[in-house]
């Protein structure tokens, strides 16, 4: 079971990926609310995301593949 950074972060991979049709690479704005810096920082040290340091984010090839397995996001 997830801890509450880790299921944000799988949360904000699902939401990157269907915002970007399942394209690695796209650049995508992260409005940071609470938790969201512990998220990303999640990801990305995971090899999930990559982030540019001016509030944008973007999926590497292994966080598509797992927002793929995950399926779409709830919202």
């Amino acid at each position: 079971m997830p801890n509450d950074t880790e299921a944000m972060a799988l949360a904000l991979i699902r939401l990157i990926h269907e915002a970007t049709d399942g394209a690695a690479m796209q650049w995508q704005t992260i409005r940071l609310i609470d938790g969201t810096e512990h998220a990303i920082a999640f990801a990305v040290g995971h090899g999930w995301m990559l982030t540019d340091g001016g509030g944008r984010a973007a999926l590497t090839d292994l966080g598509c593949s797992l927002a793929e397995e995950l399926g779409r996001p709830l919202h």
